[in-house]
């Protein structure tokens, strides 16, 4: 039987309903009065569909009115102002962890990994291994997902179904109870929430000798995070974790009958999940974050199979060492930790290998959104030719993994380079601009908060800074870019200088950073102070005078407080009469932040 988009029982129609008006709901509720709009718009339906004469089928019937009484529901028992929290890993269980770990001969490096995977937490790993995982796109693998459940229960049932092998359901009580226990452990992430309750359904659903649709098993784990976790709804993590499981139910039987059809290894069974993944995850990648990790797709193909090997030899170890005698430690603790030494180094090196060999990160702005409508064209158009069976048509065979393959590739090179010649990126404290070959950095920064170089016409070639917060952050970014200059506008005279100088940073001490004449641009900061007035105007006319090139180009950053920001607007209105030719360009730093799609989630970060 084919799968449907609209759920099959009177159950999934309720989940639906709730799904919708959680949609609804997470839109609209800036709007004034819409709670009020609902609860009217539910009680009339409601009275509808049981008072007056049917107006549809029995079957349309039956599945509307759950619809409704799940709308109203949702409008009276939904907690909507359910705050999320961050999902940490009980205190004592990450303590149990740490003290397991350190009586292997683990090196520090793998015990933080190892701790990793099982709590699911990319806090727990270096953050330069962190940076170096998000651009290989396996960032999941150290992120609370359901890929851990999965080989978690599993691995239990697997255990479960060779000892209890004539009671089945002792086998499945526990799995889920343990699964349960798992969940509660990493305190509830979206990931492991959606993995446990499509484990509960389906095992549930084989006990008792029914089979759940997909459409349903969809619908019904969505309306449980729905109702009782609102405000980890449509999160980065829900959008990811549902996505791929999309991908997986409704596209990955569309490739298998059109990517070499009759053969069912497992080379070709990972080769299709490992595409369908990819291409789900796609647009909520290039959508919240503007990057993508290419070269994710073909270590995904190689470290997700070697993952699924490596943890539940970790968690058979960590059990071992749990339970094992106090005085039998210093003799068989080597011995345990020796197939997850291996393992792990194996893990490593060749993570190391592909990450070196090409990640293929690449990061845009809007010019990327071609590249999210066609990829959701894709996964439309992979549907439907399935749903209707034209995958049988030869023409079809052929031209859509053609399509899905080169898609890729093709996403790798365009756009290549941004057009613009001027990009902003804004974080606490700092904003960047990148004119030509060259970034300035104003501001502070942040040790836990990276930004990676813009794609510019001219590949950037100088980082110009002026906080001495910076320092850590040009570093690695010259170091990782091979970047030639490192310019640091230094007013305060630090003691840092003469090795900043040994490093390679040349240090600037006569002028503020941007106040600089170039025969290419000019770049000027104000920050609204009304003294500096005469002296800024003063300065534009001066360098303006100065130019060298016609193709010269003058900025004029106006970075006011945020009480000022209006006046802010109004140098532009009022440009000619403040003086400002028309050769300079007035840019305001708060004008030109993009607010991310569904920007008022509590939780809108996915790690």
């Amino acid at each position: 039987m084919k799968t449907k988009l609209l759920p099959n029982s009177t159950f999934g129609w309720f989940g639906l309903g709730i799904c919708i008006t959680g949609v609804s709901f997470r839109f609209g509720r800036e709007i004034p009065g819409f709670y009020l709009y609902l609860f009217c718009f539910s009680i009339l339906s409601v009275s509808i569909l049981f008072i007056f004469p049917p107006f549809f089928p029995k079957k349309w019937e039956t599945n509307l009115q759950s619809f409704m009484i799940a709308t109203l529901v949702f409008v009276l028992f939904a907690n909507t102002n359910h705050v999320s929290e961050k999902r940490q890993t009980r205190t004592w269980f990450r303590s149990l962890l740490v003290d397991t770990c350190k009586h292997s001969h683990l090196s520090p490096l793998e015990q933080r990994i190892v701790i990793g995977l099982v709590t699911g937490s990319t806090s727990e790993i270096p953050r330069d291994f962190k940076e170096i995982a998000k651009e290989s796109g396996i960032l999941h693998l150290f992120a609370a997902s359901g890929l851990h459940l999965g080989i978690f229960i599993g691995s239990l049932q697997f255990l479960g179904n060779l000892i209890f092998s004539k009671q089945r359901w002792i086998s499945i009580l526990l799995s889920l109870g343990f699964g349960w226990y798992y969940l509660y452990l990493l305190n509830f992430p979206v990931s492991f929430v959606r993995a446990y309750s499509f484990a509960f359904f389906t095992l549930v659903s084989s006990l008792l000798y029914r089979k759940i649709a997909v459409s349903d098993l969809l619908i019904i784990s969505s309306a449980a995070i729905t109702f009782f976790l609102f405000s980890d709804f449509l999160s980065i993590g829900f959008l990811l974790s549902f996505g791929a499981v999309f991908g997986i139910f409704y596209l990955k039987p569309s490739l298998d009958q059109m990517i070499f059809p009759h053969s069912k290894s497992l080379l070709k069974e990972n080769l299709t999940l490992t595409l369908v993944c990819s291409l789900c995850s796609f647009p909520i990648l290039v959508t919240y974050f503007h990057s993508f990790s290419y070269g994710g797709i073909w270590i995904n193909y190689l470290l997700v199979p070697l993952a699924g090997i490596l943890l539940p030899c970790i968690y058979i170890t960590l059990f071992l060492q749990t339970i094992l005698p106090v005085r039998l430690e210093v003799v068989l603790s080597d011995w345990i930790w020796t197939p997850v030494a291996y393992l792990l180094s194996l893990f490593l090196r060749i993570f190391q290998f592909l990450s070196e060999s090409g990640r293929g990160y690449r990061i845009w702005e809007k010019e990327s959104y071609l590249l999210v409508w066609f990829s959701l064209f894709l996964i439309l158009i992979l549907w439907f030719i399935y749903r209707w069976d034209f995958h049988k048509i030869k023409f079809f065979r052929w031209i859509l993994p053609s399509l899905l393959v080169s898609f890729f590739p093709l996403g790798y090179f365009f756009p290549k380079k941004e057009s613009l010649p001027v990009i902003f990126q804004k974080g606490k404290g700092y904003f960047t601009i990148a004119i030509e070959d060259r970034l300035f950095l104003y501001g502070t920064c942040s040790p836990y908060k990276r930004f990676e170089l813009p794609n510019t016409n001219k590949e950037i070639q100088t980082i110009l800074f002026e906080s001495e917060s910076c320092l850590q952050t040009v570093l690695r970014l010259k170091k990782k870019q091979n970047l030639p200059n490192i310019v640091w506008f230094d007013q305060n005279n630090s003691p840092f200088q003469k090795s900043m100088f040994m490093d390679g940073i040349q240090i600037q001490t006569s002028e503020r950073l941007g106040q600089e004449i170039k025969k290419e641009f000019s770049l000027f900061r104000f920050d609204g102070n009304p003294k500096g007035i005469p002296s800024l105007l003063r300065s534009l006319k001066e360098t303006e005078q100065k130019k060298i090139r016609e193709t010269w180009k003058g900025f004029l950053i106006l970075d006011f407080p945020l009480w000022k920001k209006k006046e802010a607007k109004e140098w532009i209105a009022y440009q000619k009469l403040l003086g400002i030719s028309n050769a300079w360009k007035i840019l305001i730093v708060e004008d030109q932040f993009e607010i991310p799609l569904l920007h008022d989630l509590t939780n809108p970060n996915l790690l």
